[in-house]
Parts: C-alpha cells; structure tokens; sequence
C-alpha cells in the first residue's frame, strides 16, 4: 500500500474522527443576518460580496472566505454555502463570500481605461483581457464584464486574471481588520473544484508579498508605492502568507490550460513556505474517481506529502495536511457534498479541522495592516501566461 493513503487515517486520529461517526460540533451563538459589501479590485472592477458575522468575539475571530469556482451559470448563491456559512459562525467564525468579477453582481467596470490599459492583465504574453470579447478596439471602452462575454474556447484561460479577485478580497478584509471588526491574523479558504487551483495560486501569491503595508523608503528608489506583486523589497517583512491558518478543498481540480508544471512550482520553486505553515485538507466523495486522483496531485505531487518523496527531496514531512474520503458521498462533487450535513457530516469534519489549527492561532494579535488600496498580482511572475 502506498504510504499517503495513511493520511485519511492521520486525520482521524489527529481531530477524533472515524470514518462512522463525527461528533456534531458544539453550537454556539449564531451570527446576524449576511450583509452585502463592495469592493475594487486593482484594475477597477466592482465585485459584490456577503458577510456573515459572528457574534462570539466578534473583534478577534478569524474570518473563512468561500470560493466556488468560476464558470457559466454560477455565482455565490448556488449551493448551500449558506448553511456552512451558519454552522461556521456558530463555531466563532466570520464568513466572507463574493462573486468574481463576470459572475452575479460582479459585473461592473468602475474605471474601464484602468482595467483595458493596464499592463498586468493586457499586452504581450499577459493579454488575459483579449479573451473578452467587445473589447478594444471598439468604442466606447466597455464598462461591464460577464462570463458570457469570454470567448467559450478561451474562458478557462482567463483563470488566472481572477487572482486580482483574492487579491482585492484580502485588502478588503484587512481594512474591516483595520477597523476591529475581525482579525486576519487567521484567515481560512474553503474552495471546491477549480477554485483549488485558483486558491493555491494566490496562497503562493501571498507568500511574495509583505502582510502590513510597508513604509514610506522601505521598498527602495523609484518604487513609491506597494502597487504589485510581486516587486523588490528592502528589509524585513513578515509575508502575508503566514496569516493564512489552513484552507479545505473539496473536490479539487486543476484546470487543462494551468498546467501540472506550473502548478508545483508555486510551491517548489515561489512558496515552499506554504507546505509547512497553511495547513490543508483534501475532501473528495467515496466513488468521486476525479476528485481522488485531484486530491492525490495536490497533496503529492504538489505538496510533495508523500513521506518517501519528501525525503527523495529532502524536505521536511507535512503533518497538518491531509486526505479524506467522504464516506456515503457517493459521486457527488464540489458544493453538493456540502448538503446532507447528518449523513456526510462535511460540515462538521470541516470545522473540527480548523478547530485543531486555531486552537494554537486563537491568541495570535490583531495587526493593523494598513492596505488601502488594491494591489495587483503580476501573474507573469508566477509562471502564468495568457496564450493565443
């Protein structure tokens, strides 16, 4: 038997779970009704978010952002993302879910010249904005953007435009951190399907980037600002990637055009950080043949967890990071394993696995961050690259 099929078994043991039974998590006071947010991302989109808070220690609970993954017909409504999102603000935590910029209500451009002219997601071998189409050369310069407006053959390609999305979305949350209303010093990702790829890639992001806006000459001559990521930095900063406390995939998937190369550099060549310090967990249906051969790329060959490679590497195991199959999920995939709580208990092993990691990040401090403004991801640095 291959040595990473122990890992469903590590987790058991390592949070009390049996494959017949998770004990129902305690219920604690639930949050307020979601409130609808705004925000801009670097290049001018407006997207649309809902927050959930909680009402245990409001100030200094962590805050989980759900991504689902992008495609026709979805936006943050679809799936019962609100039931995860009560039974997490009952365990005392925040909840923050959004619509990437094409989906629901994220459709409108605020600032068209900034979003068709800059050089991160236009031009060159970045070009991500020439899959849209009514784009320039047209006039006037087109101010909203939906999913349907992605060439069908293209749209996955535009994958990696979106990590401006999460980008925008930190900086957001660090200002509601800035004003008490939650802490980023622990911060969760729960992600199904695509946004896996999607999420690792911003985690790998995040490592490249300081956590609290640098000072004014820190960052060197000729830079006067933290417009991108990543760019020269002068001094010691702690990286925002250290506030990521764990992330939960469910039914992940690598897209066709992000190819299996690219994938593992994020972490063998831009973020080895990553597998020691952002925990992770790998859920995928008992008779879900995808979702387990996804799981198993992610956590061994991208992760490197298999004992017997990371020692082949001369890496360090990865003991917080895991594999586990949803006894009872049958073929179901992505948001459908998130129904059916008292049968499949997704749920609940979801929030005992966060629970074991915060138990050690409960007391980490509030920083005050100071992010304004939004930054962009320069995806060219981490092996991204838009193609005909």
């Amino acid at each position: 038997m291959r040595r990473w099929l122990a890992a469903p078994v590590a987790f058991a043991v390592a949070i009390g779970l049996s494959s017949l039974h998770v004990a129902p998590v305690k219920a604690q006071p639930k949050g307020e009704a979601p409130v609808e947010e705004s925000f801009l991302t670097a290049d001018g989109v407006q997207l649309k978010g809902l927050f959930h808070a909680t009402n245990k220690d409001a100030a200094t609970a962590p805050v989980v952002v759900l991504l689902y993954p992008p495609g026709p017909d979805r936006d943050m409504t679809k799936g019962d993302w609100a039931g995860l999102a009560g039974r997490l603000n009952e365990a005392g935590y925040h909840v923050f879910r959004f619509d990437w910029r094409g989906h629901g209500k994220s459709t409108d451009i605020k600032d068209p010249k900034k979003f068709w002219n800059n050089p991160f997601l236009n031009g060159g071998s970045v070009n991500f904005n020439g899959y849209i189409k009514g784009g320039p050369p047209k006039k006037p310069l087109k101010n909203d953007l939906y999913y349907k407006d992605l060439s069908p053959t293209r749209a996955e390609r535009y994958l990696p435009a979106y990590l401006n999305d999460l980008a925008a979305v930190r900086v957001h949350l660090d200002s509601k951190n800035d004003n008490k209303t939650l802490n980023t010093s622990s911060i969760y990702l729960i992600g199904t399907g695509d946004a896996t790829t999607l999420g690792l890639g911003w985690l790998a992001t995040e490592w490249a980037r300081p956590a609290v806006y640098p000072k004014e000459g820190q960052l060197g001559v000729g830079v006067p600002s933290y417009d991108f990521v990543p760019q020269g930095l002068v001094g010691q900063f702690a990286e925002g990637g250290h506030d990521i406390a764990g992330a939960v995939w469910i039914s992940p998937n690598r897209p066709t055009p992000i190819s299996e190369s690219a994938t593992k550099k994020w972490i063998s060549t831009y973020a080895p950080k990553v597998r020691e310090n952002n925990p992770m967990l790998f859920l995928y249906a008992d008779k879900d043949k995808a979702g387990k051969t996804q799981s198993e790329f992610f956590y061994n060959e991208v992760l490197v967890g298999d004992p017997r490679r990371a020692k082949a590497f001369n890496l360090s195991p990865i003991e917080r990071t895991f594999i586990k199959e949803v006894k009872g999920g049958s073929t179901l995939s992505g948001v459908k394993l998130l129904d059916n709580n008292a049968e499949l208990k997704v749920h609940d092993t979801i929030i005992q696995f966060m629970a074991a990691i915060q138990k050690d990040r409960a007391k980490l401090p509030s920083k005050n961050r100071n992010y304004n403004t939004p930054y962009f991801v320069n995806v060219q640095s981490f092996g991204f690259a838009s193609t005909p």
